[in-house]
């Protein structure tokens, strides 16, 4: 009884009523030795898919990352540059400007406190600072309003426009999401989720184009909201903003429209995430194979019309 009592003062510091604390796997170091003794080289490597029933544990966070950025780019590059689609204007901006204008202002963000940081993250306790980055700026106005009156086709347009930069970021999307991963590494299972969110909305739907200048901001909203919808522990806004170079309301935002757009189906099967993330990537690939077949000085644009 002595031996279990001193056990116990351990680990719960005097309080037999007091729980354990919670398990940190990166306080083991033995635990990246053993992923990479059991992954081998594959772990670094780009996820391939060979069809819809694939296997689905073979995934890796690394691996996950790099395919999403190669069939992201892959759709940006096939795509070309498409103009976001012009703001809403009507007779009822200037009434929706004027109710919004005796709004009360909204409260600051600093009077909301920084959550703690993931404790499952590598990072988290290495104590090395978030280097900022500078995102150009977003094409469509935060608070630019959408008419309920207005068709559902023209709301989805009027939402898709706040995806658009004005610029195209000076980094291109792997540096950008190799970032992200390195300060905000989530799961495999997120990456996946947000690869089959980007299909729906870019492929399948075709509600946001995927171009140079929509796919920084999209694939963050996109790993940011599969974070919340599948994971236990997740990073702070405050972090995530930072390394995705936007404000913490910008992301806020970011992440609403982005459910909208979705129609806030989060929930994926595991049928449908294999599939989706497949015929991601083959649209990817498809999307290569007509691209190699155009001379490099063509460029997909929407035509223009004569104003004379």
């Amino acid at each position: 009884m002595a031996d279990i009592q001193d056990d116990n003062t351990l680990a719960g510091e005097g309080d037999l009523t007091c729980p354990p604390k919670a398990p940190n796997p990166c306080s083991d170091n033995l635990l990246e030795e053993k992923e990479k003794e059991h992954l081998g080289d594959k772990g670094d490597t780009m996820l391939m898919i060979s069809g819809e029933d694939w296997d689905l544990s073979s995934a890796t966070a690394m691996s996950a990352v790099k395919l999403l950025i190669t069939t992201v780019q892959a759709l940006a590059d096939f795509t070309g540059d498409i103009p976001p689609t012009p703001p809403i204007s009507g007779p009822f901006t200037p009434a929706v400007a004027a109710v919004d204008s005796q709004r009360p202002p909204l409260q600051s963000d600093a009077r909301f406190p920084i959550s703690p940081v993931s404790p499952v993250s590598p990072i988290a306790n290495s104590g090395h600072p978030v280097i900022a980055v500078t995102m150009p700026s977003p094409e469509a106005h935060r608070d630019e309003p959408v008419s309920p009156s207005e068709s559902m086709a023209v709301q989805q347009a009027a939402i898709s426009r706040r995806f658009y930069l004005k610029s195209v970021p000076p980094f291109s999307l792997s540096e950008y999401l190799l970032r992200i991963h390195h300060y905000c590494p989530h799961s495999p299972g997120v990456y996946l989720a947000a690869a089959a969110y980007i299909h729906r909305l870019c492929v399948t739907d075709m509600l946001v184009p995927a171009t140079s200048k929509t796919i920084h901001r999209l694939c963050l909203a996109a790993i940011r909201v599969a974070s919340k919808a599948f994971e236990d522990h997740k990073w702070s806004q405050d972090r995530i903003a930072k390394v995705g170079g936007v404000s913490r309301k910008e992301l806020k935002s970011l992440e609403i429209n982005l459910c909208f757009l979705l129609d806030f189906d989060l929930f994926l099967r595991v049928e449908d995430l294999k599939k989706r993330v497949y015929l991601l990537q083959q649209a990817a690939r498809q999307g290569m194979s007509i691209r190699k077949r155009l001379s490099e000085g063509f460029r997909m644009r929407l035509p223009v019309k004569d104003q004379g």
